[in-house]
């Protein structure tokens, strides 16, 4: 019983009144890049009469930036390169010359011994929210080749090679094997009162969802989605018989319950008297798969960023700590000085002189600068290398004074920690500027924030 539905549904969808409905831009062409036949949508949609398509290369009919990158894709295709991108993004050129975005999606199908390509092309250009990708390189040669190849096989036996392609192609084999073959998932649903019942698939219903060919038929929309995703596709469905078309994504249900990303467009159709609905959907899942990673990238990127500056914040610090406690030794220095000439004429003296020399011994055992260093490398870790080999002129004081600067120290700053008066300040710039080939206009601090 179900076999012979099957065969009553087949002979009410002949081949060529599915075709010549398919949504948006449907066509088929040979591996010499001429179109053989293409739905109603192709002339509207590029302005170019049924007589003019069947002369122009399917080349003319791409966008020139994204020409070189289509037909590279396309001829991997025919190579059956595993590599090859059968869903691509490009731009339709209209007759007028405007770029209309289209997602396409291409395979290669064999028939009778003869090979070709059949496609759908989506406009995307309602949900695309970024502009083409402009490109600047020129495939006039390219296209030359291929129109000279075309007048070539046009001029061999051109009378009996349409003959034998037009009752070919005219051949209901023909359109249920491209059926079979179509990218992506296929689908058409009749519409039954309020329900809507699976009448015709293709292949990929089983290949990408796991579902063999004769438990899906008559199957109603909200068996191949979970209670929630249905919700978006029964809304899609009640757009589509009130807009003509619609475009959503929704998670689909594999067979072992799986749940994959998948874009798809659906469009009224009407045959007989009969009302239904049909599409492609395109599984998703590398798109939302690199959506994952770059979100991941982002928050990695920010997290980095943050501990960033927090090391930036506490190297400053370091340098600030560093210079105070110098400044407090020296401090200290001079109280004993006055100390011990307060009381040179007693024995307290002496031993103001012995915790003298125990505070300067231990501030030179201590290299604040090579502690601040070693800490400064962990954040910036190139620019001491950087900066000295491109200056190697540099003493060893002005790589300091120019680490400083690096974390945005003021002058008053670097004098603090330096221990060198206003006027010192102003004499290292200069010393500096003159080193690097600065001229009076170049900002120092700008300069050094490279490295």
């Amino acid at each position: 019983m179900l076999k012979t539905s099957k065969k009553i549904i087949n002979e009410t969808f002949k081949g060529e009144s599915i075709i010549k409905s398919m949504p948006d831009l449907a066509f088929v062409f040979n591996k010499e890049g001429r179109l053989v036949t293409w739905n109603k949508n192709v002339e509207i949609v590029t302005g170019y009469s049924k007589e003019e398509l069947d002369i122009i290369s399917t080349a003319s009919l791409i966008y020139e930036p994204d020409r070189e990158r289509v037909l590279n894709e396309m001829l991997k295709i025919v190579a059956r390169d595993e590599t090859a991108e059968r869903t691509i993004e490009y731009g339709v050129l209209t007759k007028s010359g405007k770029a209309i975005p289209h997602l396409a999606f291409r395979t290669l199908v064999t028939i009778d011994a003869k090979e070709y390509i059949i496609g759908i092309a989506t406009n995307i250009s309602k949900i695309k929210k970024d502009s083409l990708r402009s490109r600047s390189i020129k495939i006039e040669d390219l296209k030359i080749q291929l129109l000279e190849q075309y007048r070539e096989i046009e001029r061999i036996n051109q009378d009996k090679i349409e003959l034998e392609e037009k009752l070919f192609l005219n051949t209901k084999r023909f359109y249920q094997e491209l059926f079979s073959k179509l990218p992506g998932i296929f689908y058409l649903y009749e519409k039954v009162g309020d329900k809507f019942f699976l009448k015709k698939w293709n292949n990929n219903y089983e290949l990408d969802l796991g579902y063999s060919l004769d438990e899906i038929y008559n199957w109603q929309p909200h068996q191949f989605f979970t209670d929630k995703e249905y919700k978006k596709a029964e809304e899609a469905i009640m757009q589509i018989f009130t807009a003509g078309s619609v475009q959503v994504e929704i998670y689909t249900t594999h067979k072992n319950g799986r749940q994959i990303p998948y874009f798809y467009e659906g469009f009224l159709f009407e045959d007989s008297g009969r009302s239904y609905f049909m599409g492609v959907g395109i599984d998703i899942s590398s798109q939302y798969a690199l959506k994952k990673q770059q979100k991941w990238q982002k928050k990695e990127k920010k997290k980095a960023q943050l501990s960033l500056e927090a090391n930036k914040r506490e190297l400053v610090a370091t340098a600030l700590y560093i210079s105070k406690t110098d400044k407090k030794i020296i401090d200290v220095q001079k109280k004993i000085d006055k100390l011990r000439e307060k009381y040179k004429e007693s024995s307290i003296s002496d031993d103001l002189n012995t915790l003298k020399k125990s505070l300067i011994l231990q501030s030179s055992e201590q290299d604040n600068w090579e502690v601040f260093k070693l800490q400064f490398t962990e954040v910036h870790k190139h620019f001491f290398s950087k900066l000295t080999t491109k200056h190697p002129a540099l003493t060893k004081s002005e790589i300091k004074f120019c680490a400083y600067l690096h974390i945005h120290l003021s002058s008053s700053q670097i004098s603090s920690v330096l221990n060198i008066s206003k006027e010192g300040i102003k004499k290292a710039r200069y010393r500096i500027r003159k080193k690097l080939n600065l001229t009076p206009k170049d900002s120092l601090e700008d300069y050094i924030s490279k490295f």
